[in-house]
């Protein structure tokens, strides 16, 4: 839907409604268009170090990301003088300091409850200063800005799991190994899930079948909530290459979708990523599922699948609609939807497998090689892949790849190692870099949100609620044309092993718009936020107000939740 709002000019309190043609809820129906230089593909800039290697990323609020590694010598130190394995970096002063976790996260996995509050599960047995994690669960305290880790309360061991924030705000920890493994087999399967907070009192795994089913490429199995308007926990299951949805409450299989094309294994080892592709009310918050990558052989030989797949899960015999995902074959590929709505699909390699290379030094065989440095952009609404500029920095087994609330992608990590290893053809890799996409080169005005709610935008959550309309105030320089305006929620999700937890986008609804008499260049606009939580999950996310696809300054922290009961 293209709206054109044409308002009278009258002043009301202040302000004045505009006499003038304002494109607003301009919802990308067709191609995405900014009115960027054609020959700039993005940029690259390495910013720093993560102290630590970058296998899980979440950004913890505006200007910080936390990572997380496995048990390893890291050169960052914890304060009593043993290697740390996670640290937060602040994306500020580049500078990094360690964050006191003191089990192994090795392949753990996390997501947010609803409350704010970030919560990492599993990992795998204990070492020199650092005690089993596999049955560890763990918070980071925002206000505090480090780690609480409850020790032997996951009830069975968690090894490559996927974890998700569920409608009620709680989290769900799904699936994974009860031990290490290059690929899951009957003996260590962990075909249940479990609920924190557990709804009895006590967390207990409840059996899964689908989990057996897809044995043996079931490791960290991608799910995704299944927007609906009726309430129902619906949740889109993936693994090997198999689909479902599965309706939690009532504790069963509600669709089995057809196996997606080609004989393309899409999970661990063998990895691939999901992404749910951006929503909108003008249809109805009508779902679609996107899985690119992955390879049709256990094998380090196999070149990756040059293949995406994309299905429409509410729609009645649904079918899996392919494409040769940009041309470029990729394992491990990181999925990151950007802030105008696009795809940006960035790390991975484009032979083998994850996992660590065999032997070292000249002798040294790597699971994962041919690293793909070039990203792509995907438009989904032309359905069209775009090749941005590359990195000079392989990025592989252990990569994270995060949006940023400025519109830049922050990228980090890759240790196709067992050990620390500096001197390695793919070494474990400590620089941070920072991706600046096209739409950030574009010669229309980028909008500086001022405030939400008459709260001051700064770095803390502004608690808002389902279904609400919200004021924000917005500024927006003259570019020469009328402003094209779009608002969006984004949840950033939770990063590991080219799955991103949680990751949602959903186009806001812009029921008014009007220029503020009283400062120039500046406008109130009225949102409307998503009617229900299996739109978006509850907790942090970021709304944003954009022009002709450029970005604003920055997006604004919210805390989303249900209104409290009258």
């Amino acid at each position: 839907m293209n709206i054109k709002l044409i308002l009278s000019a009258f002043l009301v309190g202040g302000l004045i409604l505009l006499n003038e043609q304002v494109n607003v809820n301009a919802f990308p129906t067709s191609p995405l268009r900014a009115r960027q230089d054609p020959g700039v593909g993005g940029t690259w800039k390495v910013v720093g170090k993560s102290g630590v290697n970058a296998m899980h990323a979440v950004l913890v609020s505006p200007r910080k990301v936390v990572f997380i590694d496995k048990l390893e010598e890291n050169a960052l130190k914890r304060p009593d003088g043993a290697a740390a394995i996670s640290s937060e970096y602040d994306l500020d002063t580049n500078e990094v300091k360690p964050l006191g976790i003191y089990t192994n996260t090795f392949c753990s996995a996390g997501s947010w409850l609803g409350n704010g509050t970030l919560v990492e599960v599993g990992g795998d047995v204990g070492g020199d200063n650092y005690r089993i994690g596999i049955q560890t669960l763990r918070l980071y305290d925002t206000a505090v800005g480090d780690w609480v880790e409850l020790e032997g309360i996951v009830p069975s061991n968690r090894w490559y799991p996927a974890m998700l924030t569920l409608p009620n705000g709680n989290v769900m920890v799904l699936g994974g190994s009860t031990a290490g493994t290059g690929k899951s087999k009957p003996e260590i399967n962990n075909p249940t899930y479990m609920i924190y907070p557990p709804p009895s009192g006590t967390l207990v795994d409840v059996p899964l079948d689908f989990l057996t089913t897809t044995l043996p490429y079931n490791l960290y199995p991608m799910v995704h909530i299944i927007p609906n308007a009726d309430g129902k926990t619906l949740l889109f299951m993936f693994a090997n290459q198999m689909g479902i949805s599965y309706d939690l409450d009532a504790g069963k299989t509600v669709t089995n979708y057809p196996n997606i094309p080609g004989g393309v294994i899409r999970s661990y080892p063998l990895t691939a990523s999901s992404v749910m592709l951006p929503l909108s009310p003008t249809d109805n918050y009508n779902p679609t599922i996107m899985i690119c990558g992955g390879s049709k052989t256990f094998e380090i030989t196999a070149p990756a699948e040059a293949s995406c797949g994309r299905l429409e899960l509410s729609t009645a015999n649904a079918a899996w609609e392919m494409d040769n995902f940009g041309g470029q074959g990729r394992i491990m590929p990181d999925s990151t939807i950007l802030v105008d709505g696009s795809i940006l699909f960035v790390n991975g390699a484009a032979t083998g497998m994850a996992g660590f290379r065999k032997g070292a030094g000249i002798t040294a065989i790597f699971v994962n090689e041919d690293p793909v440095l070039t990203p792509f952009r995907y438009d989904p609404f032309a359905k069209t892949y775009t090749t941005l500029a590359p990195s000079t920095i392989p990025r592989m087994y252990h990569s994270i790849s995060t949006l940023v609330p400025d519109g830049t992608v922050l990228i980090a990590g890759s240790n196709p190692q067992p050990k620390v290893d500096l001197n390695e053809k793919y070494p474990t890799e400590y620089r941070v870099e920072i991706f600046s996409p096209p739409y950030l080169f574009t010669q229309s005005s980028r909008p500086v949100i001022i405030s939400l709610q008459s709260t001051q935008i700064d770095n803390n959550r502004i608690n808002v609620n389902y279904g609400q309309e919200v004021t924000m105030v917005v500024q927006i320089k003259p570019d020469g044309t009328t402003p094209s305006l779009k608002a969006s929620i984004i949840h950033h999700g939770f990063i590991t092993h080219s799955q991103n937890f949680s990751q949602r986008y959903v186009y806001l609804e812009i029921t008014e718009m009007a220029a503020d008499q009283t400062t120039a260049d500046q406008y109130i606009v009225k949102l409307k936020l998503p009617p229900n939580p299996t739109i978006i999950a509850p907790g942090p996310s970021y709304i944003y107000v954009f022009n002709n696809d450029s970005p604003p300054q920055t997006g604004v922290p919210v805390l989303l939740s249900q209104a409290a009961a009258a």
